[in-house]
């Protein structure tokens, strides 16, 4: 499995850089990689951001409002979450036998399993650990071609989270917020990692430990921050007034 490194922090520049591996990565491989975001709640492509975010919470504490090109649901980021990406052909990341949850996902679910917890994909599109969120993960297709994409939260701040998503008419609020603290949980408590960084060493040892990096070029790196600037930090995208044509 090839892999690459994406050292930003930017979260639209790391929507921008999915989007651009899917569609510019290799025909016949599998690309992984893993990144984090500074504090960020991004939503699904078709949610409404009022109704799902707290955004005077937002704007009071500088958080980023993103919008991904997938869809699900909201989910809070900070530099204490590992994000992790599979891009490549359907053929290869497709779902499994039973036509439930990507490979990708089981994957990366066997992977945490070998760090010594009992991680097992569970419900519509998350990874459980002892009956605790630790992840959640949506896609997008296009055309031949598939990305994944997931969170694993190592030490997230669970109190900015919920108040990150806490509004009137939110999943969150609907599901009460006492219920869904106790129902997530942080990696950090579980594995026998000091820090993140040890984390994504360890899956980045798991995943590509024999596989050569695939190093971008200048031109490419400049497509990617063209589609940062024209797409994924442009308000129209962000509000939801603008759809993709592809």
């Amino acid at each position: 499995m090839r892999w690459l490194s994406n050292p930003s922090t930017d979260p639209f520049y790391n929507m921008a850089f999915d989007e651009w591996c899917l569609q510019n990565g290799p025909k016949d491989e599998v690309v992984f990689y893993l990144w984090r975001n500074s504090p960020s709640v991004i939503i699904g492509i078709s949610q409404n951001q009022y109704a799902e975010v707290n955004l005077p919470y937002l704007k009071e504490h500088g958080i980023n409002l993103v919008r991904r090109s997938t869809g699900g649901g909201a989910v809070y980021h900070d530099l204490q979450n590992l994000n992790y990406s599979f891009v490549g052909p359907l053929s290869l990341l497709g779902t499994t036998a039973e036509g439930e949850h990507p490979s990708a996902v089981v994957m990366m679910a066997k992977a945490l399993s070998e760090f010594g917890v009992n991680a097992e994909v569970s419900g519509r599109n998350d990874i459980f650990v002892d009956g605790h969120k630790v992840s959640g993960y949506a896609k997008r297709v296009w055309k031949d071609r598939t990305i994944v994409h997931g969170t694993l939260m190592y030490d997230v701040d669970i109190e900015t989270l919920t108040a990150a998503l806490d509004t009137p008419d939110s999943k969150l609020h609907r599901k009460g917020v006492a219920s869904v603290r106790s129902r997530v949980t942080n990696l950090k408590d579980l594995m026998p990692f000091d820090s993140l960084d040890s984390l994504q060493a360890a899956l980045q040892e798991q995943f590509s430990a024999s596989d050569p990096e695939i190093v971008l070029t200048p031109g490419q790196l400049a497509e990617i921050e063209a589609i940062r600037k024209n797409k994924y930090s442009n308000p129209e995208w962000i509000e939801g007034k603008w759809t993709e044509n592809d």
